[in-house]
């Protein structure tokens, strides 16, 4: 037979090891989604599409998720109100966005 203390030591030592595996399987699984988009900070709003709501030549205001934030276009053409808009980065407070074109 075993004696008390030797089993009362493996248990605590499976408990430990078992602690151990769902932390990392809880990282694993939680924490990095393979493919997944980030839900909050300035990542999240990478690649959403907005709308030009106001330019007065040197600002231009975007209407994203009914927000709106200032932005500053990458690309060719400059946007004109009410042209929709994709979010390709953003800098600080400001939205760098490209227009989105017709066939798009």
């Amino acid at each position: 037979m075993i004696s008390d203390d030797l089993f009362y030591i493996s248990i605590l030592l499976v408990a430990i090891v078992f602690f151990f595996l769902g932390a990392w399987f809880y990282r694993l699984v939680l924490w990095y989604p393979r493919g997944g988009r980030a839900v909050t900070g300035t990542k999240s709003m990478i690649g959403k599409i907005g709308q030009v709501v106001r330019d007065n030549g040197t600002n231009m205001v975007v209407r994203v998720d009914g927000q709106n934030w200032n932005a500053k276009y990458v690309g060719e053409h400059r946007p004109e109100v009410g042209d929709r808009v994709s979010i390709k980065d953003v800098n600080g407070l400001n939205l760098l966005v490209e227009e989105i074109k017709d066939g798009n």
